[in-house]
């Protein structure tokens, strides 16, 4: 959990320093911050839909009143933001699901297109297509830092549940677990790897191209 954890946080450090490359790069070429914006926002796309639509169908699961849902930018407080779902917040445990649910939704997609070798494909084109989709979606994860701290929030909940566990004595598979969690981190920090590898693309382009 803990290797998760940084992975995850990792992640979340690289996408935005992505954001700021990206941001510089687009402005050498672009004037108007309108442009700058809705070419960031159209990269981040795909992304944006899956991590707001993880929000809203978490939320009507677990029976909270959504008011709103929108997946067009906007700037709060010096960042943008890519999306946005506005719901009723009953109680803390549900609202910490739902702020988390992204990570999962994305975490369970990215993890397909590993695990069912759908990426790498033996076609180049694909397989730039599919390294954009996986920066796009793991960059999205967590489209503020209030994901990030609902995220570090659900650590209470998870030992609760192992409290839970243990007290009762329920009997869990830890060989099949550890195998699904070595998993998740392989295929986690390919994606790393992958947004790694962008950032410092980025950058060099930052580098060698003057205003």
């Amino acid at each position: 959990m803990l290797v998760f954890l940084l992975l995850i946080i990792a992640i979340y450090i690289v996408s935005r320093l992505i954001l700021k490359e990206l941001f510089i790069l687009l402005r050498k070429f672009f004037q108007s911050d309108f442009v700058v914006f809705s070419l960031v926002s159209l990269l981040f796309l795909p992304g944006t839909i899956i991590h707001e639509s993880a929000h809203f169908i978490t939320a009507l699961l677990l029976i909270l009143p959504v008011k709103s849902m929108t997946v067009f930018p906007k700037w709060d407080e010096n960042e943008i933001k890519l999306g946005e779902v506005l719901f009723i917040k009953k109680d803390f445990l549900r609202a910490i699901l739902v702020g988390v649910a992204p990570v999962f939704f994305g975490i369970g997609i990215l993890f397909s297109l590993f695990y069912f070798h759908i990426y790498p494909a033996n076609n180049i084109g694909l397989n730039i297509f599919y390294a954009y989709l996986i920066f796009s979606i793991s960059a999205n994860m967590f489209s503020s830092k209030q994901d990030l701290k609902d995220l570090l929030l659900i650590i209470p909940v998870i030992l609760l549940i192992i409290i839970i566990i243990y007290v009762f004595n329920i009997k869990i598979n830890m060989n099949s677990l550890n195998v699904i969690m070595n998993n998740i981190n392989r295929y986690i920090f390919f994606v790393l790897l992958i947004d790694a590898f962008l950032f410092g693309t980025t950058k060099l382009l930052n580098y060698f191209i003057k205003r």
